[in-house]
Protein backbone atom coordinates (compact mmCIF):
# COMPACT_ATOMS: atom_id res chain seq x y z
CA UNK A 1 0.00 0.00 0.00
CA UNK A 2 1.47 3.82 -0.83
CA UNK A 3 0.81 6.50 0.72
CA UNK A 4 1.71 9.78 0.23
CA UNK A 5 2.96 12.07 3.06
CA UNK A 6 4.32 14.74 0.40
CA UNK A 7 6.14 14.77 -3.27
CA UNK A 8 8.33 12.01 -2.36
CA UNK A 9 6.47 8.82 -2.65
CA UNK A 10 6.72 6.40 0.41
CA UNK A 11 5.42 3.59 0.26
CA UNK A 12 4.95 0.98 3.26
CA UNK A 13 5.69 -2.31 3.16
CA UNK A 14 7.74 -3.32 -0.68
CA UNK A 15 10.54 -5.60 -1.39
CA UNK A 16 12.02 -5.30 2.45
CA UNK A 17 10.90 -8.06 5.06
CA UNK A 18 11.44 -6.60 8.75
CA UNK A 19 14.52 -8.38 9.35
CA UNK A 20 16.06 -6.82 6.01
CA UNK A 21 15.50 -9.78 4.32
CA UNK A 22 14.04 -9.49 0.08
CA UNK A 23 10.46 -10.83 0.35
CA UNK A 24 8.69 -12.92 -1.61
CA UNK A 25 6.47 -11.71 -5.09
CA UNK A 26 8.96 -8.96 -5.83
CA UNK A 27 10.65 -10.24 -9.25
CA UNK A 28 14.52 -9.38 -9.13
CA UNK A 29 15.96 -9.53 -13.10
CA UNK A 30 18.94 -11.92 -13.49
CA UNK A 31 22.14 -11.33 -12.76
CA UNK A 32 24.75 -10.69 -15.96
CA UNK A 33 27.64 -9.89 -16.75
CA UNK A 34 27.53 -6.28 -16.17
CA UNK A 35 25.02 -6.46 -13.32
CA UNK A 36 28.32 -8.76 -11.86
CA UNK A 37 30.81 -5.82 -12.37
CA UNK A 38 28.69 -3.42 -11.08
CA UNK A 39 28.28 -5.70 -7.87
CA UNK A 40 31.51 -6.35 -7.46
CA UNK A 41 32.77 -2.99 -7.86
CA UNK A 42 30.22 -1.80 -4.95
CA UNK A 43 31.11 -4.36 -2.89
CA UNK A 44 34.80 -2.80 -3.21
CA UNK A 45 33.47 1.00 -2.68
CA UNK A 46 32.03 -0.82 0.59
CA UNK A 47 35.25 -2.10 1.75
CA UNK A 48 37.09 0.81 0.31
CA UNK A 49 39.73 -2.26 -1.33
CA UNK A 50 41.22 -2.12 -4.91
CA UNK A 51 38.60 -4.19 -6.87
CA UNK A 52 39.30 -7.67 -7.36
CA UNK A 53 37.72 -8.41 -10.97
CA UNK A 54 35.16 -12.06 -11.00
CA UNK A 55 36.34 -15.21 -12.31
CA UNK A 56 34.58 -16.89 -15.43
CA UNK A 57 33.37 -20.13 -14.41
CA UNK A 58 34.21 -21.38 -17.17
CA UNK A 59 37.21 -20.87 -18.40
CA UNK A 60 39.10 -18.96 -14.78
CA UNK A 61 39.60 -15.98 -16.48
CA UNK A 62 39.29 -12.61 -15.33
CA UNK A 63 36.31 -10.94 -16.36
CA UNK A 64 37.53 -7.47 -16.22
CA UNK A 65 36.92 -5.82 -19.35
CA UNK A 66 33.38 -5.75 -18.95
CA UNK A 67 33.47 -3.87 -15.93
CA UNK A 68 36.32 -1.55 -17.19
CA UNK A 69 34.10 2.17 -17.28
CA UNK A 70 33.43 1.35 -13.67
CA UNK A 71 36.35 0.66 -12.65
CA UNK A 72 37.93 3.71 -14.00
CA UNK A 73 35.00 6.08 -12.77
CA UNK A 74 35.48 4.16 -9.51
CA UNK A 75 39.03 5.31 -8.59
CA UNK A 76 37.96 9.00 -10.56
CA UNK A 77 36.00 9.26 -7.89
CA UNK A 78 38.11 7.96 -4.58
CA UNK A 79 40.27 10.26 -5.52
CA UNK A 80 38.47 12.75 -5.44
CA UNK A 81 36.64 11.92 -2.45
CA UNK A 82 33.70 13.42 -3.81
CA UNK A 83 31.67 11.30 -6.60
CA UNK A 84 30.24 12.38 -9.55
CA UNK A 85 27.15 15.08 -8.52
CA UNK A 86 27.57 14.47 -4.74
CA UNK A 87 28.45 17.36 -2.70
CA UNK A 88 30.65 16.59 0.28
CA UNK A 89 30.16 19.35 2.59
CA UNK A 90 32.57 20.11 5.42
CA UNK A 91 31.61 19.89 9.24
CA UNK A 92 34.24 22.64 9.72
CA UNK A 93 32.38 24.84 7.34
CA UNK A 94 29.04 23.75 8.78
CA UNK A 95 28.18 22.06 11.90
CA UNK A 96 24.71 20.59 10.56
CA UNK A 97 23.10 16.99 11.69
CA UNK A 98 20.99 17.25 8.87
CA UNK A 99 21.79 15.93 5.19
CA UNK A 100 19.81 16.41 1.89
CA UNK A 101 19.38 13.90 -0.40
CA UNK A 102 17.95 13.95 -4.72
CA UNK A 103 16.78 10.67 -4.88
CA UNK A 104 16.97 9.29 -8.66
CA UNK A 105 14.03 9.54 -10.84
CA UNK A 106 10.93 6.76 -9.84
CA UNK A 107 12.90 6.34 -6.45
CA UNK A 108 10.65 6.10 -3.70
CA UNK A 109 11.04 5.86 0.60
CA UNK A 110 10.07 2.59 1.30
CA UNK A 111 9.19 1.46 4.88
CA UNK A 112 9.51 -1.96 6.11
CA UNK A 113 7.66 -3.19 8.95
CA UNK A 114 10.28 -2.00 11.77
CA UNK A 115 9.78 1.45 10.53
CA UNK A 116 13.23 1.91 8.51
CA UNK A 117 13.80 3.47 4.96
CA UNK A 118 14.68 1.88 2.27
CA UNK A 119 15.68 3.44 -1.23
CA UNK A 120 14.44 1.31 -3.96
CA UNK A 121 12.86 2.23 -7.31
CA UNK A 122 9.14 2.03 -7.76
CA UNK A 123 8.07 -1.54 -7.76
CA UNK A 124 4.92 -0.26 -10.45
CA UNK A 125 7.69 1.20 -12.70
CA UNK A 126 10.29 -2.09 -13.48
CA UNK A 127 10.81 -4.89 -11.71
CA UNK A 128 13.41 -4.68 -8.96
CA UNK A 129 17.16 -5.70 -10.04
CA UNK A 130 19.72 -7.40 -7.74
CA UNK A 131 21.78 -4.81 -7.86
CA UNK A 132 18.76 -2.14 -6.83
CA UNK A 133 19.06 -4.74 -3.53
CA UNK A 134 22.70 -4.41 -3.06
CA UNK A 135 21.99 -0.76 -3.06
CA UNK A 136 19.11 -0.43 -1.51
CA UNK A 137 21.14 -2.66 1.80
CA UNK A 138 24.54 -0.78 1.59
CA UNK A 139 22.86 2.00 1.58
CA UNK A 140 20.84 1.28 4.38
CA UNK A 141 23.17 0.09 6.77
CA UNK A 142 25.62 2.71 6.24
CA UNK A 143 22.86 5.64 6.84
CA UNK A 144 22.15 3.34 9.87
CA UNK A 145 26.00 2.87 11.11
CA UNK A 146 26.16 7.21 10.46
CA UNK A 147 23.47 7.47 13.29
CA UNK A 148 20.22 7.95 10.77
CA UNK A 149 17.28 8.86 13.01
CA UNK A 150 14.72 10.03 10.54
CA UNK A 151 14.26 10.94 6.92
CA UNK A 152 11.50 12.71 5.54
CA UNK A 153 10.04 14.83 2.36
CA UNK A 154 11.54 17.67 2.33
CA UNK A 155 8.36 19.34 1.15
CA UNK A 156 5.50 18.61 3.17
CA UNK A 157 3.25 19.44 0.53
CA UNK A 158 2.54 19.04 -3.57
CA UNK A 159 4.18 21.74 -5.41
CA UNK A 160 1.21 24.48 -6.57
CA UNK A 161 3.67 23.87 -10.30
CA UNK A 162 3.97 20.10 -10.27
CA UNK A 163 5.64 19.96 -13.96
CA UNK A 164 7.81 22.72 -13.08
CA UNK A 165 9.03 21.28 -9.63
CA UNK A 166 9.18 17.65 -11.39
CA UNK A 167 11.54 19.03 -14.38
CA UNK A 168 13.33 20.68 -11.84
CA UNK A 169 13.92 17.90 -8.96
CA UNK A 170 11.95 19.85 -6.22
CA UNK A 171 9.88 16.54 -5.89
CA UNK A 172 12.82 14.15 -5.08
CA UNK A 173 14.38 15.89 -2.01
CA UNK A 174 14.55 14.05 0.83
CA UNK A 175 16.09 15.28 4.55
CA UNK A 176 17.86 12.72 6.31
CA UNK A 177 18.57 13.81 10.17
CA UNK A 178 21.59 11.99 12.08
CA UNK A 179 22.51 11.74 15.61
CA UNK A 180 25.61 13.93 15.59
CA UNK A 181 27.01 16.64 12.59
CA UNK A 182 29.97 14.03 12.08
CA UNK A 183 27.45 11.28 11.37
CA UNK A 184 25.92 13.26 8.90
CA UNK A 185 29.41 14.51 7.01
CA UNK A 186 30.22 10.36 7.55
CA UNK A 187 26.89 9.69 5.45
CA UNK A 188 27.80 12.16 2.54
CA UNK A 189 31.20 10.78 1.81
CA UNK A 190 28.98 6.88 2.19
CA UNK A 191 26.60 8.24 -0.79
CA UNK A 192 29.56 9.69 -2.56
CA UNK A 193 30.97 6.03 -2.51
CA UNK A 194 28.07 5.05 -4.48
CA UNK A 195 26.75 7.69 -6.74
CA UNK A 196 28.86 6.98 -9.93
CA UNK A 197 27.87 3.49 -9.83
CA UNK A 198 24.00 4.29 -10.15
CA UNK A 199 22.42 4.44 -6.70
CA UNK A 200 19.50 5.80 -5.76
CA UNK A 201 20.62 9.22 -4.52
CA UNK A 202 22.28 11.89 -7.49
CA UNK A 203 22.84 13.91 -4.47
CA UNK A 204 23.74 14.15 -1.08
CA UNK A 205 24.75 17.86 0.78
CA UNK A 206 24.92 18.97 3.99
CA UNK A 207 21.91 21.30 5.52
CA UNK A 208 23.97 24.22 5.88
CA UNK A 209 22.56 26.17 9.15
CA UNK A 210 23.12 30.02 8.88
CA UNK A 211 20.47 32.83 10.13
CA UNK A 212 19.88 36.58 9.98
CA UNK A 213 23.07 38.37 8.76
CA UNK A 214 25.03 40.00 11.48
CA UNK A 215 27.11 43.02 11.18
CA UNK A 216 31.51 42.01 12.63
CA UNK A 217 31.84 44.34 15.92
CA UNK A 218 33.80 47.19 14.85
CA UNK A 219 36.87 46.88 17.49
CA UNK A 220 39.63 48.08 14.95
CA UNK A 221 42.27 45.50 16.35
CA UNK A 222 39.75 42.80 15.51
CA UNK A 223 41.52 41.09 12.77
CA UNK A 224 44.45 40.27 16.08
CA UNK A 225 42.08 37.98 17.29
CA UNK A 226 41.99 34.99 15.39
CA UNK A 227 40.58 33.11 18.80
CA UNK A 228 37.53 35.44 17.89
CA UNK A 229 37.50 35.46 14.32
CA UNK A 230 40.11 33.19 12.40
CA UNK A 231 40.21 33.71 8.82
CA UNK A 232 43.49 32.24 8.43
CA UNK A 233 45.12 35.56 8.89
CA UNK A 234 49.23 35.93 9.46
CA UNK A 235 49.70 35.61 13.80
CA UNK A 236 53.34 35.80 14.53
CA UNK A 237 54.31 34.29 10.91
CA UNK A 238 52.37 31.71 11.20
CA UNK A 239 49.24 31.34 8.84
CA UNK A 240 45.82 30.49 10.80
CA UNK A 241 43.23 27.49 9.81
CA UNK A 242 39.89 29.34 9.17
CA UNK A 243 37.21 28.52 11.72
CA UNK A 244 39.50 27.04 14.42
CA UNK A 245 38.30 30.28 16.32
CA UNK A 246 35.70 29.78 19.38
CA UNK A 247 32.94 30.31 17.13
CA UNK A 248 31.20 33.44 19.28
CA UNK A 249 30.43 35.53 16.28
CA UNK A 250 26.60 33.95 15.69
CA UNK A 251 25.95 33.34 19.57
CA UNK A 252 25.80 37.29 19.81
CA UNK A 253 23.05 37.38 17.96
CA UNK A 254 21.02 35.50 21.09
CA UNK A 255 23.14 37.31 23.82
CA UNK A 256 25.84 39.64 24.58
CA UNK A 257 25.32 38.94 28.46
CA UNK A 258 23.33 40.29 31.05
CA UNK A 259 24.36 42.27 34.14
CA UNK A 260 22.52 40.23 35.75
CA UNK A 261 25.34 37.42 35.61
CA UNK A 262 28.80 37.79 37.84
CA UNK A 263 31.89 36.73 36.92
CA UNK A 264 34.51 36.93 39.63
CA UNK A 265 38.11 36.87 38.22
CA UNK A 266 40.46 35.65 41.10
CA UNK A 267 43.94 36.98 39.74
CA UNK A 268 46.46 39.50 40.21
CA UNK A 269 43.84 42.38 40.59
CA UNK A 270 42.37 43.89 37.67
CA UNK A 271 42.74 47.90 35.98
CA UNK A 272 40.18 49.80 35.24
CA UNK A 273 40.77 49.87 31.70
CA UNK A 274 38.05 51.59 29.89
CA UNK A 275 36.68 48.14 28.17
CA UNK A 276 35.14 47.11 31.16
CA UNK A 277 35.89 49.93 33.98
CA UNK A 278 31.70 50.47 34.07
CA UNK A 279 31.49 46.55 34.59
CA UNK A 280 33.58 46.56 37.55
CA UNK A 281 32.03 45.24 40.50
CA UNK A 282 33.21 45.85 44.59
CA UNK A 283 36.51 44.11 44.69
CA UNK A 284 38.65 41.94 47.38
CA UNK A 285 42.55 41.97 48.08
CA UNK A 286 42.75 38.79 49.61
CA UNK A 287 46.74 39.23 50.51
CA UNK A 288 46.43 42.94 51.74
CA UNK A 289 42.98 42.61 53.09
CA UNK A 290 41.44 45.42 51.35
CA UNK A 291 39.18 45.85 48.72
CA UNK A 292 42.17 47.45 46.20
CA UNK A 293 42.44 45.48 43.13
CA UNK A 294 45.18 47.01 40.93
CA UNK A 295 46.96 44.52 38.84
CA UNK A 296 50.19 44.00 40.03
CA UNK A 297 51.38 41.11 38.11
CA UNK A 298 52.13 42.46 33.97
CA UNK A 299 48.33 43.40 33.54
CA UNK A 300 47.88 39.38 33.67
CA UNK A 301 44.58 39.64 34.94
CA UNK A 302 43.39 42.35 32.90
CA UNK A 303 44.39 40.51 30.22
CA UNK A 304 42.42 37.43 31.75
CA UNK A 305 39.32 39.90 32.06
CA UNK A 306 39.29 41.38 28.54
CA UNK A 307 39.72 37.91 27.08
CA UNK A 308 35.79 37.33 28.36
CA UNK A 309 34.46 40.64 28.67
CA UNK A 310 36.13 43.97 26.43
CA UNK A 311 33.30 45.42 25.08
CA UNK A 312 32.91 44.33 21.37
CA UNK A 313 31.18 46.85 18.82
CA UNK A 314 32.69 49.92 20.10
CA UNK A 315 35.13 51.33 17.77
CA UNK A 316 38.31 50.59 20.12
CA UNK A 317 40.55 48.28 21.11
CA UNK A 318 39.09 44.44 20.86
CA UNK A 319 36.36 42.57 21.51
CA UNK A 320 35.97 40.37 24.56
CA UNK A 321 33.20 37.18 24.17
CA UNK A 322 31.01 38.76 26.65
CA UNK A 323 30.14 42.25 26.67
CA UNK A 324 27.30 42.72 29.51
CA UNK A 325 28.22 40.70 32.67
CA UNK A 326 29.70 42.03 35.46
CA UNK A 327 33.45 41.53 37.18
CA UNK A 328 33.92 40.97 40.54
CA UNK A 329 37.68 41.26 41.02
CA UNK A 330 39.53 39.00 43.96
CA UNK A 331 43.44 39.69 44.06
CA UNK A 332 44.76 36.07 45.34
CA UNK A 333 48.88 36.47 44.44
CA UNK A 334 51.28 39.14 46.12
CA UNK A 335 52.65 40.38 42.95
CA UNK A 336 52.77 37.15 40.69
CA UNK A 337 52.71 34.29 43.47
CA UNK A 338 50.74 33.42 46.34
CA UNK A 339 49.32 30.64 48.95
CA UNK A 340 46.74 27.99 48.29
CA UNK A 341 44.88 29.23 51.08
CA UNK A 342 44.55 33.03 49.43
CA UNK A 343 42.20 31.15 46.55
CA UNK A 344 40.93 29.02 48.77
CA UNK A 345 39.44 32.12 50.68
CA UNK A 346 39.02 33.99 47.69
CA UNK A 347 36.75 31.70 46.51
CA UNK A 348 34.58 31.06 49.60
CA UNK A 349 34.37 35.38 49.52
CA UNK A 350 33.31 35.61 46.01
CA UNK A 351 30.64 32.84 46.43
CA UNK A 352 29.18 34.52 49.93
CA UNK A 353 29.30 37.70 47.17
CA UNK A 354 26.77 36.34 44.56
CA UNK A 355 29.45 35.31 41.59
CA UNK A 356 27.85 32.86 39.45
CA UNK A 357 30.95 32.02 37.62
CA UNK A 358 34.77 31.87 38.94
CA UNK A 359 37.76 32.31 36.80
CA UNK A 360 41.21 30.75 38.09
CA UNK A 361 44.08 31.23 35.47
CA UNK A 362 46.35 29.81 38.12
CA UNK A 363 48.06 27.05 38.95
CA UNK A 364 49.19 25.13 42.25
CA UNK A 365 51.38 22.18 42.41
CA UNK A 366 50.16 20.55 45.48
CA UNK A 367 46.48 21.71 45.41
CA UNK A 368 45.76 20.87 49.23
CA UNK A 369 42.60 19.82 51.04
CA UNK A 370 41.44 23.59 52.13
CA UNK A 371 41.73 24.51 48.27
CA UNK A 372 39.85 21.24 47.19
CA UNK A 373 36.91 22.20 49.82
CA UNK A 374 36.83 25.66 48.93
CA UNK A 375 36.13 24.19 45.29
CA UNK A 376 33.53 22.01 46.65
CA UNK A 377 32.19 24.57 49.09
CA UNK A 378 31.54 26.66 45.65
CA UNK A 379 30.22 23.75 43.91
CA UNK A 380 27.65 22.50 46.06
CA UNK A 381 26.72 26.39 45.80
CA UNK A 382 25.85 26.04 42.30
CA UNK A 383 28.80 28.50 41.09
CA UNK A 384 30.22 27.53 38.08
CA UNK A 385 34.42 27.62 38.11
CA UNK A 386 36.81 27.79 35.41
CA UNK A 387 40.69 27.14 35.78
CA UNK A 388 43.36 27.17 33.52
CA UNK A 389 44.94 23.61 32.56
CA UNK A 390 48.56 24.88 33.89
CA UNK A 391 51.86 25.99 31.58
CA UNK A 392 53.61 22.95 32.47
CA UNK A 393 53.69 21.16 29.79
CA UNK A 394 53.85 17.73 31.26
CA UNK A 395 51.46 14.52 30.81
CA UNK A 396 48.72 13.78 33.08
CA UNK A 397 50.27 17.00 34.69
CA UNK A 398 47.39 19.17 35.21
CA UNK A 399 47.77 21.89 38.23
CA UNK A 400 45.37 22.89 40.79
CA UNK A 401 42.63 23.88 41.71
CA UNK A 402 41.67 22.53 37.54
CA UNK A 403 42.73 18.78 38.51
CA UNK A 404 39.94 18.96 40.99
CA UNK A 405 36.67 17.66 39.30
CA UNK A 406 34.69 20.12 40.63
CA UNK A 407 36.45 22.53 37.88
CA UNK A 408 35.83 22.63 34.23
CA UNK A 409 39.64 22.45 33.02
CA UNK A 410 40.77 24.14 30.14
CA UNK A 411 43.80 23.34 27.80
CA UNK A 412 45.67 25.98 25.39
CA UNK A 413 45.86 25.39 21.76
CA UNK A 414 47.56 27.50 18.89
CA UNK A 415 45.06 29.57 15.44
CA UNK A 416 45.74 26.11 14.11
CA UNK A 417 44.12 23.78 16.02
CA UNK A 418 46.89 22.46 17.41
CA UNK A 419 47.89 21.52 20.66
CA UNK A 420 50.22 25.04 23.00
CA UNK A 421 53.57 22.70 23.57
CA UNK A 422 53.38 24.21 27.40
CA UNK A 423 50.35 23.41 28.21
CA UNK A 424 49.51 20.70 30.46
CA UNK A 425 48.08 17.53 29.76
CA UNK A 426 45.77 14.66 31.87
CA UNK A 427 42.50 13.25 32.02
CA UNK A 428 41.33 16.28 34.05
CA UNK A 429 41.18 18.10 31.10
CA UNK A 430 37.58 19.18 29.64
CA UNK A 431 38.11 21.08 26.34
CA UNK A 432 40.93 23.65 24.70
CA UNK A 433 40.42 27.08 23.99
CA UNK A 434 42.86 29.76 21.86
CA UNK A 435 45.77 30.16 24.48
CA UNK A 436 48.97 31.24 21.82
CA UNK A 437 49.19 34.62 20.92
CA UNK A 438 45.73 35.84 22.90
CA UNK A 439 45.57 39.36 21.64
CA UNK A 440 43.69 41.46 25.02
CA UNK A 441 43.70 44.46 27.29
CA UNK A 442 46.69 46.01 29.24
CA UNK A 443 47.46 48.15 31.82
CA UNK A 444 47.20 52.41 31.12
CA UNK A 445 44.24 51.37 28.54
CA UNK A 446 46.87 49.15 25.68
CA UNK A 447 47.19 46.14 24.29
CA UNK A 448 49.18 43.29 24.21
CA UNK A 449 49.74 39.67 22.88
CA UNK A 450 50.31 36.99 25.83
CA UNK A 451 50.28 33.25 26.00
CA UNK A 452 49.33 30.47 28.17
CA UNK A 453 46.09 28.65 29.32
CA UNK A 454 45.28 31.37 31.66
CA UNK A 455 44.37 32.85 28.43
CA UNK A 456 42.56 29.77 27.30
CA UNK A 457 40.36 29.79 30.46
CA UNK A 458 38.67 33.10 29.82
CA UNK A 459 37.11 31.78 26.53
CA UNK A 460 35.25 29.38 28.30
CA UNK A 461 34.52 31.21 31.44
CA UNK A 462 33.20 34.59 28.67
CA UNK A 463 31.18 31.69 26.87
CA UNK A 464 29.40 30.85 30.30
CA UNK A 465 28.48 34.45 31.08
CA UNK A 466 26.56 34.15 27.44
CA UNK A 467 25.23 30.44 28.63
CA UNK A 468 23.95 31.98 32.09
CA UNK A 469 22.39 34.81 30.90
CA UNK A 470 20.18 33.00 29.16
CA UNK A 471 19.67 29.99 31.19
CA UNK A 472 19.77 31.80 34.51
CA UNK A 473 19.41 28.39 35.77
CA UNK A 474 22.58 26.71 34.35
CA UNK A 475 24.25 24.67 36.79
CA UNK A 476 27.86 23.43 37.08
CA UNK A 477 27.23 19.73 36.04
CA UNK A 478 24.77 21.04 32.80
CA UNK A 479 26.61 23.67 32.03
CA UNK A 480 30.30 20.86 31.89
CA UNK A 481 28.04 18.53 29.41
CA UNK A 482 27.03 21.38 27.41
CA UNK A 483 30.78 22.57 26.89
CA UNK A 484 31.93 19.04 26.10
CA UNK A 485 29.07 17.50 23.81
CA UNK A 486 29.64 20.66 21.68
CA UNK A 487 33.31 21.22 21.57
CA UNK A 488 34.87 20.18 18.08
CA UNK A 489 37.26 17.43 17.99
CA UNK A 490 40.12 18.98 16.64
CA UNK A 491 42.29 15.47 17.06
CA UNK A 492 39.84 13.29 15.60
CA UNK A 493 39.92 10.97 18.54
CA UNK A 494 36.80 11.64 20.76
CA UNK A 495 38.41 12.33 23.93
CA UNK A 496 41.70 12.79 24.70
CA UNK A 497 44.53 14.34 27.04
CA UNK A 498 45.63 17.09 25.44
CA UNK A 499 42.69 18.90 24.48
CA UNK A 500 39.63 17.03 25.95
CA UNK A 501 36.63 16.84 24.17
CA UNK A 502 37.74 18.97 21.67
CA UNK A 503 37.79 23.16 20.75
CA UNK A 504 34.94 25.28 22.38
CA UNK A 505 32.40 26.24 20.18
CA UNK A 506 30.16 28.64 21.45
CA UNK A 507 27.24 29.12 19.33
CA UNK A 508 26.84 25.30 19.97
CA UNK A 509 26.95 25.49 23.21
CA UNK A 510 24.47 28.36 23.33
CA UNK A 511 21.93 26.27 20.71
CA UNK A 512 22.56 23.28 22.67
CA UNK A 513 20.18 25.36 25.73
CA UNK A 514 17.52 26.19 23.01
CA UNK A 515 17.10 29.57 24.11
CA UNK A 516 14.22 31.70 23.41
CA UNK A 517 14.76 33.85 20.73
CA UNK A 518 15.22 37.27 21.89
CA UNK A 519 13.08 40.00 21.66
CA UNK A 520 13.15 42.08 18.38
CA UNK A 521 13.74 45.17 20.63
CA UNK A 522 16.79 44.18 22.46
CA UNK A 523 19.12 45.75 20.31
CA UNK A 524 22.16 44.72 22.42
CA UNK A 525 21.11 41.74 23.17
CA UNK A 526 21.67 41.83 27.39
CA UNK A 527 18.18 40.36 28.14
CA UNK A 528 16.35 43.44 28.60
CA UNK A 529 14.64 46.41 26.40
CA UNK A 530 15.82 49.27 28.08
CA UNK A 531 17.04 53.09 27.89
CA UNK A 532 20.45 51.67 26.29
CA UNK A 533 17.98 50.21 23.52
CA UNK A 534 16.36 53.08 23.00
CA UNK A 535 20.05 55.08 22.81
CA UNK A 536 20.77 52.23 20.35
CA UNK A 537 17.87 53.50 17.88
CA UNK A 538 18.75 57.27 18.19
CA UNK A 539 21.85 56.51 16.91
CA UNK A 540 20.69 55.11 14.40
CA UNK A 541 17.89 56.95 13.50
CA UNK A 542 17.00 57.55 10.03
CA UNK A 543 17.05 56.03 6.74
CA UNK A 544 19.24 52.93 7.14
CA UNK A 545 23.03 52.75 5.44
CA UNK A 546 23.20 51.93 1.32
CA UNK A 547 19.64 50.87 1.18
CA UNK A 548 19.92 48.61 3.42
CA UNK A 549 22.90 46.64 2.71
CA UNK A 550 24.50 47.26 5.37
CA UNK A 551 22.73 45.25 8.68
CA UNK A 552 20.09 48.32 10.25
CA UNK A 553 19.33 46.40 13.63
CA UNK A 554 17.09 49.10 14.88
CA UNK A 555 15.35 48.92 11.88
CA UNK A 556 12.38 46.58 13.52
CA UNK A 557 9.93 46.70 10.36
CA UNK A 558 12.03 46.20 7.88
CA UNK A 559 11.16 49.18 5.89
CA UNK A 560 14.93 50.65 5.47
CA UNK A 561 14.27 54.14 7.84
CA UNK A 562 14.76 53.85 11.52
CA UNK A 563 11.47 55.82 12.58
CA UNK A 564 8.74 55.97 15.12
CA UNK A 565 7.33 53.30 13.93
CA UNK A 566 10.25 50.82 15.09
CA UNK A 567 10.29 53.24 18.15
CA UNK A 568 6.76 51.93 18.74
CA UNK A 569 7.65 47.95 18.36
CA UNK A 570 10.73 49.20 20.84
CA UNK A 571 8.18 49.63 23.22
CA UNK A 572 6.21 46.78 22.80
CA UNK A 573 9.01 44.90 23.88
CA UNK A 574 9.92 47.32 26.87
CA UNK A 575 11.40 45.81 30.22
CA UNK A 576 12.57 48.78 31.79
Amino acid sequence: MGVRASSVRMVMGGPIGPDGAIRTGFRLTPRGRATRCRTRAILNVRKMHPIVPFRSRSRGVPIVSHCSNQIRALRTALSALAVGAVTAASTAEIASDRVLLRLAPDTVVHVDARGGRWLLPEPTRRSLRFEDMLFARILHEDLLASGLESMESVLPFEAAHPGIASEIGLDRWVVATFDTAEGAARAVRSVADLAELGGPVEMAELDGRGGVASSLPSDPWLDLQYGIRNTGQNIAGVIGVPGADVNVLPAWDWSTGSSDVVIAVLDSGIDTHEEFASRLTEGWNVPDGTDSFADECSSHGTHVTGIMAAEGDNDQGVAGVNWGCRIMPVVVVDGCTGFESWVAEGIIWAVDRGADIINMSLQYSAGNQLLADAVAYAHAAGVIQVAAAGNTGGADDVQAPARFAETIAVAAIDNRDQHWPSSSAGPEINLAAPGWRVYSCSSSFNYVYKNGTSMAAPFVTGALGLMKSLEPDLDPVTARVVLRSTAVDILGSGFDDLSGSGRLDIEAAVLALDPEPPAPGDLDRDGRVDGQDFGLMLVQWGPCPDDCEEVCGADLNGDCIVDGQDLGLLLLDWTG
